[in-house]
């Protein structure tokens, strides 16, 4: 089992994942801002592109909790690391500020491309 630490930002923009890579999948715990919890879950699963042109896509499911909108950090990053790994990712995600801005959530976004980073930097290839 392989476990990657991943951490962007400072104050109340800050980012934090813990990623576990086993043999046949990865699963991510992503958390930050001002209170760390739990907001949706996404799973996504590898596979041949509707397109048929050889290309991978991704098949996703979202669950969330009512009211939260963590999937917009979730779906993104396992939708990258399911193409980038080839296996079967699921994201646990909890993020939040009060009173977030459109500025904050833009933070964030640029925060969660190097968590992304950091984690494919991580993964162990076969």
């Amino acid at each position: 089992m392989n476990i990657i630490h991943a951490k962007a930002g400072k104050d109340k923009l800050i980012l934090e994942a813990v990623a576990t890579q086993c043999d046949e999948g990865i699963n991510v715990y992503l958390g930050g801002g001002e209170k760390s919890h739990i907001g949706c879950v996404v799973l996504c699963q590898p596979r041949p592109s509707l397109r048929q042109d050889g290309t991978m896509s991704v098949t996703a499911s979202v669950l969330n909790v009512v009211g939260h909108k963590d999937d917009g950090l979730a779906q993104p990053l396992a939708r990258e690391l399911c193409l980038a790994s080839g296996q079967t990712v699921v994201v646990t995600a909890g993020v939040h500020i009060d009173g977030a801005t459109a500025e904050d959530i833009e933070g964030f976004l640029e925060l969660l491309a190097e968590i992304t980073r950091q984690i494919k930097e991580g993964l162990v290839r076969e």
